[in-house]
Order: structure tokens, then sequence, then C-alpha cells
């Protein structure tokens, strides 16, 4: 299954999940909702650190491309290109947090 392909099952994973009150349980929420899209549908195997380069899996977001704003909400930034073409693909996406 490919890169584009693979997103789509984990934005719609991600947006069925009960929503949850923190930045630190929503990126927990992303990380084990990506790692279970990988596993069952990438044939790359996991790297014990993400490669430097595009190696065709997608990895969570790293330490130093996660923000925590002001207001408590989290910012992450990651990228995926596609093996074929290598374009960067952009892409927003936003869930909103359980209300406290």
């Amino acid at each position: 299954m490919n890169t584009r392909q693979r997103l789509a099952i984990f934005y719609e994973r991600f947006q069925a999940a009960p929503s949850v009150r923190s930045a630190e349980r929503a990126f927990a929420l992303i990380c084990r909702t990506l790692e279970e899209v990988e596993r069952e549908f990438c044939p790359v195997p996991s790297a014990d650190s993400p490669p430097r380069s595009f190696d065709g899996r997608m990895y969570v977001p790293q330490p130093d491309n996660i923000k925590v704003r002001d207001d408590g909400s989290i910012w992450l930034k990651t990228q995926i290109y596609y093996a074929v073409d290598r374009k960067r693909l952009v892409e927003e996406f936003r869930k909103d947090g359980e209300k406290q």
C-alpha cells in the first residue's frame, strides 16, 4: 500500500478516535495511531530511529518538530515524501480536543 493510502487510513482512524484533554495525550494518540497503520500496511520494516532520507515508511514526529502553544494546543511538523516521484506532500489536519 502506498504512502498516500496509508496516510488516508491514519487520518480516518485518528479522526474516529475519542478526543483527549491534553497535548501530551494527543501526541501519544498520533504516535500510536501512526505506528499501528504502518505496522499493518507498510512493507518497509521500522528503523530504530527515523532515517535522514525517505525509506518508504512514515515515522512519528521528532521532538524538534513539536510545539506546544500557549493555549495548550500542540502543533506537529513532519515531512512525508512519495517514493515514486519524491514530491512533498503538504497536509494540515486538525482535531479538536475534549472540552475540560
